[in-house]
Protein backbone atom coordinates (compact mmCIF):
# COMPACT_ATOMS: atom_id res chain seq x y z
CA UNK A 1 0.00 0.00 0.00
CA UNK A 2 2.88 2.22 1.10
CA UNK A 3 4.81 1.86 -2.53
CA UNK A 4 1.33 2.71 -4.32
CA UNK A 5 1.17 5.65 -2.22
CA UNK A 6 4.70 6.76 -3.70
CA UNK A 7 3.99 6.21 -7.39
CA UNK A 8 0.86 7.81 -7.06
CA UNK A 9 2.58 10.78 -5.44
CA UNK A 10 5.35 10.55 -7.77
CA UNK A 11 2.75 10.56 -11.06
CA UNK A 12 1.02 13.72 -9.59
CA UNK A 13 4.28 15.23 -9.48
CA UNK A 14 5.16 14.43 -12.95
CA UNK A 15 1.90 15.86 -14.09
CA UNK A 16 2.62 18.36 -12.15
CA UNK A 17 6.02 19.47 -13.42
CA UNK A 18 5.04 19.29 -16.77
CA UNK A 19 2.00 21.64 -16.46
CA UNK A 20 4.48 24.17 -15.00
CA UNK A 21 6.79 24.16 -17.98
CA UNK A 22 7.52 27.06 -19.64
CA UNK A 23 5.79 27.05 -23.09
CA UNK A 24 8.72 26.08 -25.39
CA UNK A 25 9.36 23.46 -22.76
CA UNK A 26 5.88 22.15 -23.22
CA UNK A 27 5.96 22.29 -27.37
CA UNK A 28 9.24 21.00 -27.17
CA UNK A 29 8.19 17.75 -25.17
CA UNK A 30 5.22 17.19 -27.43
CA UNK A 31 7.28 17.83 -30.85
CA UNK A 32 10.12 14.86 -29.48
CA UNK A 33 7.54 12.33 -28.67
CA UNK A 34 5.51 12.99 -31.72
CA UNK A 35 5.40 10.26 -34.60
CA UNK A 36 6.28 11.65 -38.42
CA UNK A 37 2.94 12.05 -39.44
CA UNK A 38 2.33 14.46 -36.64
CA UNK A 39 5.56 15.98 -36.99
CA UNK A 40 4.52 17.32 -40.65
CA UNK A 41 1.83 18.31 -39.47
CA UNK A 42 2.95 20.56 -36.13
CA UNK A 43 5.58 21.35 -39.04
CA UNK A 44 3.12 22.66 -41.37
CA UNK A 45 1.57 25.03 -38.63
CA UNK A 46 4.99 26.20 -37.40
CA UNK A 47 6.05 30.28 -38.29
CA UNK A 48 9.35 29.39 -40.38
CA UNK A 49 10.35 32.85 -41.08
CA UNK A 50 11.60 33.34 -44.78
CA UNK A 51 13.17 31.19 -47.50
CA UNK A 52 16.63 32.73 -49.08
CA UNK A 53 17.02 30.18 -52.07
CA UNK A 54 13.45 29.82 -53.37
CA UNK A 55 14.81 29.45 -57.23
CA UNK A 56 12.73 29.99 -60.29
CA UNK A 57 11.46 27.99 -62.05
CA UNK A 58 12.62 24.98 -60.38
CA UNK A 59 10.25 26.09 -57.18
CA UNK A 60 7.41 25.46 -59.52
CA UNK A 61 5.90 22.21 -59.77
CA UNK A 62 5.57 20.36 -63.38
CA UNK A 63 1.69 20.06 -63.46
CA UNK A 64 1.68 23.84 -63.95
CA UNK A 65 4.31 23.66 -67.14
CA UNK A 66 2.67 20.43 -68.85
CA UNK A 67 -0.45 22.94 -69.15
CA UNK A 68 1.63 25.88 -69.75
CA UNK A 69 3.58 24.11 -72.88
CA UNK A 70 0.42 23.20 -74.23
CA UNK A 71 -1.31 26.67 -74.16
CA UNK A 72 1.76 28.12 -76.00
CA UNK A 73 1.38 25.32 -78.72
CA UNK A 74 4.85 24.04 -77.70
CA UNK A 75 6.65 20.58 -79.14
CA UNK A 76 7.86 17.98 -77.02
CA UNK A 77 10.85 16.09 -78.38
CA UNK A 78 10.86 11.73 -77.54
CA UNK A 79 13.28 13.32 -74.78
CA UNK A 80 10.25 15.24 -73.44
CA UNK A 81 12.45 18.35 -73.86
CA UNK A 82 10.07 21.39 -75.44
CA UNK A 83 10.81 23.07 -78.36
CA UNK A 84 8.95 25.89 -80.67
CA UNK A 85 6.54 24.73 -83.29
CA UNK A 86 5.84 23.68 -85.92
CA UNK A 87 6.66 20.27 -85.07
CA UNK A 88 8.77 18.35 -87.07
CA UNK A 89 9.31 14.24 -87.22
CA UNK A 90 9.34 12.82 -84.25
CA UNK A 91 7.92 15.56 -81.94
CA UNK A 92 4.81 16.29 -81.13
CA UNK A 93 2.09 19.04 -79.68
CA UNK A 94 2.59 19.44 -76.00
CA UNK A 95 -1.14 19.45 -75.63
CA UNK A 96 -1.15 15.96 -76.69
CA UNK A 97 0.12 15.08 -73.38
CA UNK A 98 -3.14 15.96 -71.68
CA UNK A 99 -4.99 13.66 -73.56
CA UNK A 100 -3.01 10.49 -72.45
CA UNK A 101 -2.41 9.98 -68.70
CA UNK A 102 0.47 7.60 -69.73
CA UNK A 103 2.21 9.92 -71.54
CA UNK A 104 1.45 13.01 -68.89
CA UNK A 105 3.13 10.49 -66.40
CA UNK A 106 6.06 10.11 -67.90
CA UNK A 107 6.48 13.93 -68.26
CA UNK A 108 5.83 14.66 -64.67
CA UNK A 109 9.01 12.18 -63.84
CA UNK A 110 11.31 13.46 -66.91
CA UNK A 111 10.66 16.91 -65.55
CA UNK A 112 11.04 16.11 -61.90
CA UNK A 113 12.41 13.97 -59.17
CA UNK A 114 8.77 12.29 -58.66
CA UNK A 115 9.14 8.65 -58.38
CA UNK A 116 12.78 8.65 -58.04
CA UNK A 117 14.50 7.81 -54.18
CA UNK A 118 17.93 8.42 -53.42
CA UNK A 119 20.76 10.21 -55.49
CA UNK A 120 20.07 11.19 -58.67
CA UNK A 121 22.23 14.13 -59.70
CA UNK A 122 22.20 13.70 -63.72
CA UNK A 123 18.36 13.71 -63.19
CA UNK A 124 18.04 16.78 -61.45
CA UNK A 125 20.35 18.83 -63.30
CA UNK A 126 19.20 17.94 -66.65
CA UNK A 127 15.41 18.45 -66.47
CA UNK A 128 15.84 22.23 -66.01
CA UNK A 129 16.53 21.99 -69.57
CA UNK A 130 13.77 20.01 -70.88
CA UNK A 131 10.78 22.71 -69.35
CA UNK A 132 12.84 26.01 -69.83
CA UNK A 133 10.33 27.06 -72.72
CA UNK A 134 7.43 26.43 -71.21
CA UNK A 135 8.67 29.06 -68.22
CA UNK A 136 9.28 31.70 -70.41
CA UNK A 137 7.26 34.85 -69.91
CA UNK A 138 5.20 33.10 -67.15
CA UNK A 139 7.47 34.97 -64.09
CA UNK A 140 4.10 36.45 -63.06
CA UNK A 141 2.22 33.12 -62.76
CA UNK A 142 5.03 31.21 -60.87
CA UNK A 143 5.41 34.58 -58.74
CA UNK A 144 1.58 33.79 -57.73
CA UNK A 145 1.97 30.05 -56.90
CA UNK A 146 4.93 30.89 -54.77
CA UNK A 147 3.75 33.42 -52.81
CA UNK A 148 0.24 31.81 -52.37
CA UNK A 149 2.23 28.02 -51.07
CA UNK A 150 4.49 29.73 -48.92
CA UNK A 151 1.42 31.78 -46.98
CA UNK A 152 -0.10 28.35 -46.74
CA UNK A 153 3.40 27.05 -44.65
CA UNK A 154 3.62 29.89 -42.68
CA UNK A 155 6.31 31.68 -44.40
CA UNK A 156 6.72 35.44 -44.33
CA UNK A 157 9.03 35.83 -46.59
CA UNK A 158 10.50 34.59 -49.76
CA UNK A 159 14.07 35.54 -51.87
CA UNK A 160 13.15 34.33 -55.38
CA UNK A 161 16.10 33.49 -57.26
CA UNK A 162 15.79 34.43 -61.39
CA UNK A 163 17.16 36.02 -64.14
CA UNK A 164 14.83 38.35 -65.56
CA UNK A 165 16.19 39.92 -68.50
CA UNK A 166 14.98 36.78 -70.61
CA UNK A 167 19.42 36.09 -71.90
CA UNK A 168 20.03 39.72 -72.79
CA UNK A 169 23.18 39.70 -70.44
CA UNK A 170 24.25 36.09 -71.72
CA UNK A 171 23.98 37.50 -75.35
CA UNK A 172 25.60 40.78 -74.70
CA UNK A 173 28.50 38.96 -72.56
CA UNK A 174 28.38 36.80 -75.61
CA UNK A 175 29.15 39.06 -77.77
CA UNK A 176 31.68 41.07 -76.92
CA UNK A 177 33.91 38.05 -75.62
CA UNK A 178 36.11 37.99 -72.55
CA UNK A 179 39.92 38.34 -72.74
CA UNK A 180 40.82 38.18 -69.48
CA UNK A 181 40.81 42.24 -68.52
CA UNK A 182 38.24 42.53 -65.55
CA UNK A 183 38.06 46.38 -65.90
CA UNK A 184 38.23 46.42 -69.79
CA UNK A 185 35.50 44.44 -69.77
CA UNK A 186 33.20 46.29 -67.53
CA UNK A 187 34.15 49.33 -68.94
CA UNK A 188 32.71 47.44 -72.56
CA UNK A 189 29.54 46.08 -70.73
CA UNK A 190 28.48 49.28 -69.45
CA UNK A 191 29.17 51.19 -72.84
CA UNK A 192 27.03 48.36 -74.61
CA UNK A 193 23.93 48.73 -72.89
CA UNK A 194 24.96 47.11 -69.13
CA UNK A 195 21.95 49.82 -67.63
CA UNK A 196 19.63 49.03 -70.07
CA UNK A 197 19.92 45.38 -69.62
CA UNK A 198 19.30 46.26 -65.98
CA UNK A 199 16.44 48.92 -66.69
CA UNK A 200 14.73 46.62 -68.62
CA UNK A 201 14.54 44.11 -65.87
CA UNK A 202 13.52 46.09 -63.38
CA UNK A 203 10.34 46.90 -65.58
CA UNK A 204 9.75 43.33 -66.14
CA UNK A 205 9.71 42.56 -62.72
CA UNK A 206 7.64 45.02 -62.14
CA UNK A 207 5.23 44.02 -64.99
CA UNK A 208 5.14 40.23 -63.47
CA UNK A 209 4.24 41.73 -59.75
CA UNK A 210 1.42 43.45 -61.35
CA UNK A 211 0.36 39.71 -63.20
CA UNK A 212 1.12 38.10 -59.69
CA UNK A 213 -1.42 41.13 -57.71
CA UNK A 214 -4.09 40.12 -60.37
CA UNK A 215 -3.61 36.52 -60.19
CA UNK A 216 -3.92 36.72 -56.25
CA UNK A 217 -6.50 39.26 -56.20
CA UNK A 218 -4.73 41.73 -53.76
CA UNK A 219 -6.15 44.03 -52.65
CA UNK A 220 -9.57 42.69 -52.71
CA UNK A 221 -11.60 41.16 -49.91
CA UNK A 222 -10.60 37.81 -51.71
CA UNK A 223 -7.11 38.21 -51.85
CA UNK A 224 -5.18 35.19 -51.27
CA UNK A 225 -2.53 34.77 -48.36
CA UNK A 226 -0.05 35.24 -50.36
CA UNK A 227 -0.25 38.36 -51.14
CA UNK A 228 1.12 39.01 -47.69
CA UNK A 229 4.60 37.38 -47.77
CA UNK A 230 7.10 39.84 -48.28
CA UNK A 231 9.34 39.02 -51.21
CA UNK A 232 13.07 40.62 -52.64
CA UNK A 233 14.92 39.08 -55.77
CA UNK A 234 18.36 37.79 -56.35
CA UNK A 235 19.54 37.72 -60.22
CA UNK A 236 20.64 34.12 -60.58
CA UNK A 237 24.01 33.95 -62.12
CA UNK A 238 24.39 30.68 -64.22
CA UNK A 239 28.01 29.51 -63.59
CA UNK A 240 27.85 27.16 -66.35
CA UNK A 241 28.12 29.80 -69.02
CA UNK A 242 31.69 30.50 -70.55
CA UNK A 243 33.79 33.15 -68.58
CA UNK A 244 32.54 36.59 -70.55
CA UNK A 245 28.81 35.56 -70.29
CA UNK A 246 28.85 34.90 -66.65
CA UNK A 247 31.09 37.79 -65.79
CA UNK A 248 28.40 39.82 -67.79
CA UNK A 249 25.57 38.89 -65.35
CA UNK A 250 27.26 39.24 -62.73
CA UNK A 251 28.04 42.90 -63.79
CA UNK A 252 24.19 43.37 -65.18
CA UNK A 253 22.62 41.56 -61.60
CA UNK A 254 24.73 43.77 -59.16
CA UNK A 255 23.51 46.82 -61.10
CA UNK A 256 20.06 46.18 -60.68
CA UNK A 257 20.54 45.18 -57.08
CA UNK A 258 22.37 48.84 -56.63
CA UNK A 259 19.14 50.62 -58.85
CA UNK A 260 16.67 52.26 -56.00
CA UNK A 261 13.34 50.45 -55.44
CA UNK A 262 14.69 47.48 -57.96
CA UNK A 263 13.45 44.67 -55.42
CA UNK A 264 16.97 42.97 -56.04
CA UNK A 265 19.72 42.80 -52.82
CA UNK A 266 21.84 41.13 -55.18
CA UNK A 267 23.03 37.74 -57.06
CA UNK A 268 23.19 34.31 -56.53
CA UNK A 269 25.79 31.97 -58.16
CA UNK A 270 24.07 29.09 -58.82
CA UNK A 271 24.08 26.28 -61.62
CA UNK A 272 25.72 22.85 -61.58
CA UNK A 273 28.98 23.34 -59.55
CA UNK A 274 30.86 20.45 -61.02
CA UNK A 275 30.28 21.58 -64.74
CA UNK A 276 31.80 24.77 -63.70
CA UNK A 277 35.30 23.29 -62.24
CA UNK A 278 37.86 24.93 -64.18
CA UNK A 279 36.41 28.53 -63.93
CA UNK A 280 35.72 28.12 -59.63
CA UNK A 281 38.52 30.56 -59.04
CA UNK A 282 38.34 32.72 -61.95
CA UNK A 283 34.60 33.40 -61.10
CA UNK A 284 35.57 34.42 -57.42
CA UNK A 285 37.96 36.48 -58.65
CA UNK A 286 35.31 38.19 -60.68
CA UNK A 287 33.44 38.81 -57.53
CA UNK A 288 36.41 39.98 -55.95
CA UNK A 289 36.94 42.66 -58.39
CA UNK A 290 33.04 43.98 -58.63
CA UNK A 291 31.76 43.58 -55.36
CA UNK A 292 33.66 47.36 -54.31
CA UNK A 293 32.08 48.64 -57.94
CA UNK A 294 28.68 47.63 -56.14
CA UNK A 295 29.64 47.57 -52.62
CA UNK A 296 25.85 47.94 -51.24
CA UNK A 297 24.56 45.27 -53.49
CA UNK A 298 25.14 41.28 -51.73
CA UNK A 299 26.15 38.46 -52.88
CA UNK A 300 25.78 34.96 -52.12
CA UNK A 301 27.09 31.54 -53.58
CA UNK A 302 26.05 27.94 -53.88
CA UNK A 303 29.31 26.61 -53.15
CA UNK A 304 30.73 22.76 -51.78
CA UNK A 305 27.82 21.33 -53.63
CA UNK A 306 30.25 18.48 -54.08
CA UNK A 307 31.79 15.02 -53.26
CA UNK A 308 34.62 12.49 -54.36
CA UNK A 309 31.83 11.16 -56.94
CA UNK A 310 31.95 14.81 -58.45
CA UNK A 311 35.76 15.69 -57.93
CA UNK A 312 38.79 15.00 -56.90
CA UNK A 313 39.78 15.47 -53.23
CA UNK A 314 41.97 18.93 -54.17
CA UNK A 315 38.90 20.04 -55.79
CA UNK A 316 36.63 19.46 -52.78
CA UNK A 317 39.29 21.98 -50.61
CA UNK A 318 38.95 25.46 -51.36
CA UNK A 319 35.05 26.46 -53.20
CA UNK A 320 33.59 27.24 -49.90
CA UNK A 321 36.83 29.36 -48.41
CA UNK A 322 37.23 31.17 -51.73
CA UNK A 323 33.50 32.10 -52.14
CA UNK A 324 34.14 33.79 -48.84
CA UNK A 325 37.27 35.40 -48.19
CA UNK A 326 37.97 35.97 -52.16
CA UNK A 327 34.41 36.34 -53.47
CA UNK A 328 32.28 38.39 -50.66
CA UNK A 329 29.78 35.47 -50.53
CA UNK A 330 27.54 36.80 -47.31
CA UNK A 331 25.31 33.08 -47.47
CA UNK A 332 26.81 29.94 -49.02
CA UNK A 333 24.54 27.83 -49.97
CA UNK A 334 24.58 23.67 -49.57
CA UNK A 335 28.37 23.93 -48.27
CA UNK A 336 28.57 20.19 -48.05
CA UNK A 337 32.17 19.58 -48.72
CA UNK A 338 33.03 21.43 -45.64
CA UNK A 339 35.25 18.72 -44.06
CA UNK A 340 37.60 19.00 -46.87
CA UNK A 341 37.78 22.48 -46.71
CA UNK A 342 41.24 24.56 -44.39
CA UNK A 343 41.20 23.78 -40.91
CA UNK A 344 39.63 26.21 -38.79
CA UNK A 345 37.21 27.80 -41.87
CA UNK A 346 34.05 26.65 -39.77
CA UNK A 347 35.68 28.92 -36.62
CA UNK A 348 35.37 32.07 -39.74
CA UNK A 349 32.46 31.25 -40.81
CA UNK A 350 30.75 31.59 -37.12
CA UNK A 351 33.02 35.01 -36.20
CA UNK A 352 31.89 36.03 -39.85
CA UNK A 353 28.72 35.25 -39.37
CA UNK A 354 28.29 33.84 -42.90
CA UNK A 355 25.14 32.04 -43.36
CA UNK A 356 25.00 28.66 -44.99
CA UNK A 357 21.51 27.91 -46.56
CA UNK A 358 20.77 24.40 -46.78
CA UNK A 359 18.38 22.13 -49.00
CA UNK A 360 18.13 18.50 -47.01
CA UNK A 361 16.19 17.05 -50.59
CA UNK A 362 18.50 18.63 -52.78
CA UNK A 363 21.36 17.29 -51.03
CA UNK A 364 20.29 13.83 -50.85
CA UNK A 365 19.41 13.88 -54.53
CA UNK A 366 22.67 15.53 -55.77
CA UNK A 367 24.89 13.83 -53.29
CA UNK A 368 23.25 11.10 -51.40
CA UNK A 369 22.40 10.73 -48.28
CA UNK A 370 25.16 10.91 -46.25
CA UNK A 371 26.51 14.30 -47.50
CA UNK A 372 24.14 16.11 -44.93
CA UNK A 373 26.42 18.81 -43.31
CA UNK A 374 23.77 20.72 -40.98
CA UNK A 375 25.24 18.84 -37.66
CA UNK A 376 29.19 19.74 -39.12
CA UNK A 377 27.44 23.63 -38.78
CA UNK A 378 25.42 23.65 -36.25
CA UNK A 379 28.26 22.15 -33.67
CA UNK A 380 30.63 24.98 -34.72
CA UNK A 381 27.74 27.81 -34.58
CA UNK A 382 28.27 29.01 -37.75
CA UNK A 383 24.24 30.56 -38.78
CA UNK A 384 22.27 28.00 -40.46
CA UNK A 385 18.85 28.30 -42.15
CA UNK A 386 16.43 25.81 -44.42
CA UNK A 387 15.05 25.95 -48.26
CA UNK A 388 13.52 24.03 -50.32
CA UNK A 389 15.55 25.46 -53.16
CA UNK A 390 14.12 23.98 -56.38
CA UNK A 391 10.81 22.82 -54.60
CA UNK A 392 8.63 21.76 -57.89
CA UNK A 393 11.88 19.94 -59.29
CA UNK A 394 12.51 17.93 -55.96
CA UNK A 395 8.68 17.36 -55.05
CA UNK A 396 9.16 18.97 -51.79
CA UNK A 397 8.45 21.68 -49.94
CA UNK A 398 9.78 23.79 -47.02
CA UNK A 399 7.78 21.90 -44.55
CA UNK A 400 9.51 18.23 -46.03
CA UNK A 401 12.98 19.91 -45.38
CA UNK A 402 12.10 20.95 -41.94
CA UNK A 403 10.61 17.35 -40.98
CA UNK A 404 13.56 15.67 -42.39
CA UNK A 405 16.28 17.90 -40.20
CA UNK A 406 14.00 16.94 -37.73
CA UNK A 407 14.24 13.18 -38.58
CA UNK A 408 17.77 12.48 -39.87
CA UNK A 409 19.43 14.92 -37.70
CA UNK A 410 17.69 14.85 -34.66
CA UNK A 411 16.65 18.76 -34.13
CA UNK A 412 13.78 19.29 -31.92
CA UNK A 413 11.55 22.56 -32.00
CA UNK A 414 13.85 24.95 -30.33
CA UNK A 415 16.60 24.25 -32.96
CA UNK A 416 13.80 24.19 -35.84
CA UNK A 417 12.67 28.05 -34.28
CA UNK A 418 16.12 28.77 -33.96
CA UNK A 419 16.61 28.03 -37.65
CA UNK A 420 13.68 30.34 -38.59
CA UNK A 421 14.70 32.90 -36.75
CA UNK A 422 17.89 32.61 -38.67
CA UNK A 423 16.37 32.86 -42.05
CA UNK A 424 15.04 36.73 -41.45
CA UNK A 425 18.24 37.39 -39.42
CA UNK A 426 20.69 36.55 -42.53
CA UNK A 427 18.27 37.58 -45.34
CA UNK A 428 19.00 40.34 -48.05
CA UNK A 429 16.14 42.80 -46.01
CA UNK A 430 16.83 46.16 -45.93
CA UNK A 431 17.12 47.67 -42.16
CA UNK A 432 18.71 46.54 -39.13
CA UNK A 433 17.36 43.56 -36.94
CA UNK A 434 15.25 43.19 -34.02
CA UNK A 435 18.23 41.43 -32.44
CA UNK A 436 21.25 43.16 -30.80
CA UNK A 437 23.06 39.87 -30.32
CA UNK A 438 21.49 37.35 -32.70
CA UNK A 439 23.13 33.99 -31.90
CA UNK A 440 21.36 34.16 -28.54
CA UNK A 441 18.29 36.51 -29.72
CA UNK A 442 18.79 39.70 -27.36
CA UNK A 443 16.69 42.15 -28.70
CA UNK A 444 17.89 45.96 -29.31
CA UNK A 445 17.36 48.37 -26.36
CA UNK A 446 14.63 49.47 -28.24
CA UNK A 447 12.32 47.02 -28.12
CA UNK A 448 14.14 45.03 -24.89
CA UNK A 449 10.65 45.28 -23.14
CA UNK A 450 8.05 44.69 -25.84
CA UNK A 451 9.77 41.67 -26.95
CA UNK A 452 9.95 40.22 -23.20
CA UNK A 453 6.30 40.94 -22.46
CA UNK A 454 5.18 39.90 -26.33
CA UNK A 455 3.51 43.30 -26.97
CA UNK A 456 4.23 46.70 -28.41
CA UNK A 457 5.17 48.88 -25.01
CA UNK A 458 6.69 52.19 -25.76
CA UNK A 459 6.86 54.50 -28.85
CA UNK A 460 10.84 54.01 -29.36
CA UNK A 461 10.22 50.06 -30.47
CA UNK A 462 6.96 51.14 -32.58
CA UNK A 463 9.67 53.76 -34.44
CA UNK A 464 12.44 51.17 -34.62
CA UNK A 465 9.98 48.77 -36.30
CA UNK A 466 8.28 51.85 -38.84
CA UNK A 467 12.03 52.46 -39.70
CA UNK A 468 13.63 49.02 -40.27
CA UNK A 469 11.59 46.90 -43.11
CA UNK A 470 13.82 42.95 -40.99
CA UNK A 471 12.95 44.60 -37.15
CA UNK A 472 8.99 44.59 -38.76
CA UNK A 473 9.25 41.34 -40.22
CA UNK A 474 11.33 39.56 -37.20
CA UNK A 475 8.68 41.24 -34.78
CA UNK A 476 5.64 39.44 -36.86
CA UNK A 477 7.57 36.08 -36.44
CA UNK A 478 7.87 36.47 -32.73
CA UNK A 479 3.88 37.12 -32.84
CA UNK A 480 3.15 34.16 -35.20
CA UNK A 481 5.48 31.90 -32.57
CA UNK A 482 3.81 32.83 -29.13
CA UNK A 483 0.22 32.52 -31.18
CA UNK A 484 0.95 29.55 -32.25
CA UNK A 485 2.93 28.40 -28.88
CA UNK A 486 0.01 29.21 -27.37
CA UNK A 487 -1.74 25.81 -28.88
CA UNK A 488 -0.08 23.64 -26.83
Amino acid sequence: MKTFILLLLACFASVASAKHLPPQSKIAHYFEAADPEAKLAFLLAMPKGGELDAEMPGSVYAESMIAWAAKKGLCMAEDMSLSMPPCGEGKLAARAVLADPALYRKTLNAWSMRGLAGKNRDHFFSSFGKFEKATQGMTGAMLSQMLSRAAKEHVLYLEVALAPDGEAALALGKRLGWDGNLHNTLENLRNNGLSTIAAASQKEIKLAEAEKDQRLKCGTIAADPGCKVSIRYLYSVSRNAMPGEVFAQMAAGLELASRPDSGFSGILLAGAEDESMPDFSLHMQMLDFLKPVYPKAHVAVNAGELNLDLAPPEDLSFHVSEAVMLGHAERIGQGSDILHEPPGLLQKLAKKKVLVDICPGRTDTVLGEYANPLPVYLKYGVPVALSSCDAGVLRSDISTEYLKASLEDHLGYPELKNLARNSLEYAFIPGRSLWANAAKFVPVRQCERDVRYGRMLSAFCQDYLDANQKARLQWQLEAEFRAFEKRY
